[in-house]
């Protein structure tokens, strides 16, 4: 099936049965890539702590090969990020050209700063479906404090801009922080003014540079408010939301306060990937993360190594990891997570009970379990979960 024809399913599926992506049982429906470690910022939440090139990435013949693999899996969605990806731009042009000849949607994360209106005609052209960009805060100031370089704000906004002038789709990846969560309305103000209608918020995992900053994780009280506030914004804003970071249940909640509201969100693109199906932390169940240099992690935000697509095949490794083994099997988790009534459809995130505990199948220290009962959503009705890449 052609990357056209998987679309148009797509947007039919949630206009007809109010369904995204259908999950495959122990296929990879989505897989991050990142192309590169090296990157032009030094971001302070940076989960892969990207600088420099990492040795011995792979080259075009080798991430191809990689591709075939993950059509004959079953992938539906391959989505480049780094490092900065556009800092092997040919590389990634080629690749998604390769993925959209495969039926595979390619998609790309990028801070900005290369992403020209030229640009964005050639990823368009490539076959790039859509790109995330980042806006994390209304006060430039702010927003470089976190990307470590003055000007990144401006850079991203006339990125947005670039992407929106040629109709190339664009999801604004945004972080949710202790200290800037009280300028949410303001952020989401001044994206619709953009004209941004698809916004990916992320909840801060402890990985990488992000150990640095764990004080400005998000409290208990400020995620249920946000997850709250956002339910509100698709509503009055007719925008669409996600969120990244270890919250793979946000859909299914607000979609339950969409119901009780008598409405839902509109049909975008970042809906349509909502996943129907009840796995929650999809960590080594429907997901894992390619590095630059060919090693595969079940998450982007769980960085312990399975395997390497020089050493073995993709197919070996997503199939006979004892790791991947593990994290399919819920009756494993430890704590409250083993002992929660929602264990297996949500799992907690993985990544994050790693950082926190060393142990991944420990309890995640983030719990939405009192939401979930306050919403009534039984564990025997959750249908749904959102993708957490980066």
């Amino acid at each position: 099936m052609g990357v056209g024809f998987k679309l148009l399913e797509l947007l039919l599926r949630q206009k007809l049965l109010g369904k995204g992506l259908s999950a495959t049982p122990n296929s990879p429906l989505i897989v991050s890539y990142a192309v590169t470690k090296a990157c032009n910022l030094r971001c302070l939440h940076c989960h892969v702590s990207a600088r420099e090139a990492m040795q011995g990435e792979l080259n075009l013949t080798e991430a191809t090969r990689v591709i075939d693999e993950l059509s004959g899996l079953g992938t539906e969605a391959l989505i480049f990020s780094g490092g900065e990806p556009l800092l092997r731009k040919d590389f990634v042009m080629a690749l998604a050209d390769y993925c959209v000849d495969l039926g595979i949607i390619p998609a790309m994360l990028s801070n900005g700063l290369l992403l020209s209106r030229k640009v964005a005609w050639q990823l368009k052209d490539a076959g790039i479906k859509a790109v995330g960009i980042p806006i994390d805060s209304v006060v430039p100031e702010n927003h470089d404090k976190l990307r470590n370089l003055p000007g990144t704000f401006e850079k991203a906004v006339k990125a947005i801009k670039a992407c929106k002038e040629v109709n190339l789709e664009v999801v604004v990846t945004t972080m949710a922080l202790r200290d800037t969560y009280d300028e949410m309305p303001k952020r989401i103000e001044f994206l619709a003014k953009l004209g941004v209608e698809q916004v990916a918020v992320y909840d801060l995992v402890p990985v990488g540079r992000g150990r640095d900053i764990m004080d400005q994780a998000m409290s208990a009280e400020q995620r249920v408010n946000l997850i709250r506030y956002l339910h509100k914004m698709q509503d009055a804003r007719d925008m669409v939301f996600t969120m990244s970071g270890g919250v793979p249940l946000f859909p299914e909640v607000v979609s339950e306060m969409h119901k009780h509201a008598d409405s839902k969100p509109r049909d975008l693109l970042l809906k349509e990937f909502w996943i129907d199906s009840s796995v929650g932390c999809h960590a080594g169940l429907v997901y894992f993360s390619l590095r630059p240099n060919g090693d595969i992690y079940p998450c982007t935000f769980l960085p312990i190594k399975v395997g390497n697509v020089r050493e073995q095949s993709v197919t070996e490794i997503w199939r006979g990891s004892p790791v991947l083994k593990e994290l399919r099997q819920r009756s494993n988790l430890k704590g409250k997570c083993g002992d929660c009534a929602y264990r297996g459809v949500c799992g907690g995130c993985r990544g994050r009970a790693y950082a926190c505990t060393g142990d991944y199948l420990e309890s995640d220290p983030v719990c939405l379990q009192d939401l979930l009962v306050e919403e009534g959503i039984a564990p025997s009705e959750v249908e749904r979960f959102g993708w957490c890449v980066g």
